[in-house]
């Protein structure tokens, strides 16, 4: 089957309306259509494969995509960077991949981005050494100068491109494990990964009617935490999310908290898969059972979701896509009543071929329907209607200039045909002063937006900073209470405690309600910005010029909502308890509760700072991209009254100056007043055209919304 061929032919028949609006755009206003045009050749679906290590991600994409071996999915080596597959992307190459290393300032921030911490830790809690982050980075930091020698500060900042594609050259860029013993060797596994920050493959795939970037993540419970901003940050940026869960644990804590956060993102999409189900005892009967459970804890901790569930094996993909004597012989030992059962049970049809029944039950092709449905009528259809709007604005700031112009052709036509050229000019100057001042007047309006965009901006990002610290301040209040009744009911029992693990799921739900309170006030912020400097904008023209400009709208700006993963980054944190010493040997030393809690407050706002900076980074960027967007509407009706000015001006210059050679001679004016007219025709053409292409796009917008 082909992926999102409904897609395929939205995008087809836009480009089309674009190609056929420049051709008759003319020169001056042809520019804003090839850069839509362009946009919509670089659009890509975006993909992010997630789920806890061992889950079979790897396997399940290298089934997904029909590669045998492709992605590394032995036991032992994991996938440990971040790795987007990106099929039939423009300007991509044929096949290759370019792995990118971290730079300086990244790789100083892995390696070091805990001292702050560790070293308040150590002030407040002498002799307390608990740092999971400190022990990994140094292992990362081991492995990478163990692998790569004293080399390897050279390699940050730079990448490494290939034109060729095979499993042992992704080994060396993006496995963790153990290694073997010839890590020395340029080929050994997992060489490069220690430093490696995304990789990127480059895949022709004929079945994909749309560019798509599938995004292999690390584990969410992969043991290299540093790498989780990295992980949080890929699936920020997709689209639609494929949940790969195992079918001997289909659902943990972990799952539920990330699966949470994804369904809080309306414009987005999760697909579950329950993975290697060939693996349970009786799957023609034990499948429906994981199913049902995992759709009812998923109903109860998330009811508002309805999640789309399936469930099969990459195991059984591969082998239905292995021509060789093993599978063949894998094959006939699994193709039994037990199959057949479960084919009828779910499918209700057993497939005549054998590797048809094995492709069946692997439940791959169940997905990619699902999937083809999500972009055509998902993310596929956002994004065909923000493209429908801009290209509506453009439109109708195309079809005041033409109009405009068409207009002013006619009355030089008609004072030409009476003889009275000193009128025309007179005519033609008067409009062209008339537009300069319309243009003043927006370009204030349009400065005067951009200012009040950017100190809305601003505004925005210091609220949520407050909000943020604000939520972890009352945390760690919150949690005062419970961790000194922990303390003072371990210390009755007379077990008194060394540590304190204290669960930041709590946190998490404070930040998320911060977070979208914030951006809430920050969209009305930008948006009421927008309206007003747009109603500005349509009266500097309505005041002159009785044209109209309701083409031009704030309709389908991008991040009507933002939600980050990134909250999910930090599980738990752990700190020490800290006892007070008496003079007195013969008595015990009792916990300070007072200095303990206090060393919880400083600790843990040191130890979530940077993730509290990463979220107001990917929340300004959200907010960022809405103004600009809004911003790029505003100035297609400035940047149409520019061009109506440049082509009266060019018409001016060329007119008086002719008209000053002939004078009155007939003949000449009437030579004059015939290529007046030939214009006419041409921008007559251009307006009907842009009518016409203006109401087939309304129509398409029309069906959207209904």
């Amino acid at each position: 089957m082909q992926i999102a061929r409904q897609q395929r032919k939205e995008i087809d028949a836009l480009r089309e309306t674009l190609l056929a609006i420049e051709d008759v755009a003319g020169r001056a206003g042809r520019a804003p259509f090839t850069a839509l045009r362009d946009r919509l050749d670089r659009w890509a679906a975006r993909v992010a494969v997630i789920g806890q290590v061992k889950a079979g991600k790897s396997s399940f994409l290298n089934a997904f995509l029909g590669e045998q071996g492709f992605l590394p999915s032995d036991v032992n080596p994991w996938t440990s960077v971040v790795t987007n597959i990106r099929i039939n992307c423009a300007g991509d190459p044929e096949t290759g991949a370019r792995f990118e290393f971290f730079d300086e300032d990244a790789w100083s921030e892995i390696m070091d981005g805990g001292s702050e911490v560790r070293a308040l830790t150590e002030r407040l809690l002498p002799g307390f050494d608990s740092d999971v982050l400190r022990r990994q980075t140094e292992e990362m930091k081991e492995r990478a100068q163990k692998r790569l020698g004293n080399y390897y500060h050279a390699l940050l900042g730079t990448s490494h491109d290939y034109d060729f594609l095979t499993p042992e050259l992704l080994q060396r860029y993006v496995c963790a494990g153990q290694a073997p013993e010839e890590t020395s060797g340029r080929s050994a596994l997992g060489r490069y990964a220690a430093i490696t920050r995304v990789a990127n493959l480059y895949l022709r795939r004929p079945e994909f009617a749309v560019p798509t970037v599938i995004t292999d993540t690390p584990g969410v419970n992969d043991p290299f935490l540093v790498r989780d901003e990295f992980t949080c940050r890929s699936l920020d940026r997709s689209d639609v999310f494929v949940v790969v869960l195992s079918a001997h644990q289909a659902l943990t804590e972990v799952d539920i908290a990330l699966m949470r956060i994804l369904a809080q993102q309306d414009s987005k999409d999760v697909i579950v898969f329950i993975n290697r189900i060939d693996e349970l005892d009786d799957y023609d009967t034990d499948v429906p059972r994981v199913i049902a459970d995992v759709s009812r804890r998923l109903h109860a901790a998330i009811p508002d979701v309805e999640f789309t569930i399936h469930a099969g094996s990459a195991y059984f993909a591969e082998l239905a896509l292995r021509e060789d004597d093993e599978a063949a012989l894998l094959r006939e030992a699994l193709d039994d009543e037990y199959l057949h059962s479960y084919l009828r049970d779910a499918y209700g049809a057993v497939p005549a071929g054998e590797r048809e029944r094995f492709l069946m039950a692997s439940g791959l092709d169940e997905v990619k329907r699902t999937l083809s449905m999500v972009i055509d009528h998902g993310i596929g259809s956002q994004q065909i209607a923000q493209l429908l709007e801009d290209v509506r604005s453009e439109i109708a700031g195309l079809l005041f200039a033409t109009r405009r112009e068409r207009d002013s052709v006619q009355v030089q036509v008609e004072q030409m045909s009476t003889n009275n050229t000193a009128a025309a000019l007179r005519a033609l100057e008067g409009e062209l002063a008339q537009l300069d001042a319309a243009r003043i007047r927006l370009e204030s309006a349009f400065d005067s937006a951009s200012a009040q965009l950017e100190d809305t901006v601003t505004q925005n990002w210091t609220g949520l900073e407050t909000a943020l610290n604000g939520a972890i301040a009352r945390f760690i209040e919150e949690e005062r209470d419970q961790l000194a009744a922990r303390i003072e009911g371990s210390a009755a029992a007379g077990a008194p405690p060394t540590r304190l693990d204290v669960d930041l799921s709590p946190l998490r739900a404070h930040l998320e309600a911060a977070i979208a309170e914030s951006y809430a006030e920050a969209r009305a912020g930008i948006d009421a910005v927008l309206t007003t400097k747009l109603a500005e904008s349509r009266a500097a023209i309505a005041g002159q010029f009785d044209m109209e400009t309701e083409g031009v709208s704030m309709d389908g700006l991008p991040f009507d909502t933002f939600v980050s993963t990134l909250t999910l980054s930090r599980q738990r944190i752990e700190i020490g308890v800290i006892t007070a010493r008496t003079w007195a040997f013969w008595r015990k030393n009792r916990i300070d509760m007072a200095r303990t809690l206090d060393a919880l407050r400083q600790i843990a706002a040191a130890e979530l700072r940077p993730a509290v900076q990463k979220i107001l980074k990917a929340f300004n960027e959200a907010q960022t991209e809405r103004a600009i967007a809004g911003q790029n509407r505003l100035q297609v009706i400035l940047r149409m009254v520019e061009g109506a000015i440049e082509e009266r001006a060019q018409r001016l210059r060329a007119d008086s100056a002719r008209l000053r050679q002939i004078g009155s001679k007939p003949e000449e004016l009437r030579k004059m007043v015939h290529r007046l007219h030939g214009q006419l025709d041409l921008l007559e053409r251009r307006i009907q055209h842009l009518a016409i292409s203006d109401s087939h796009l309304s129509k398409a917008t029309l069906a959207r919304a209904a």
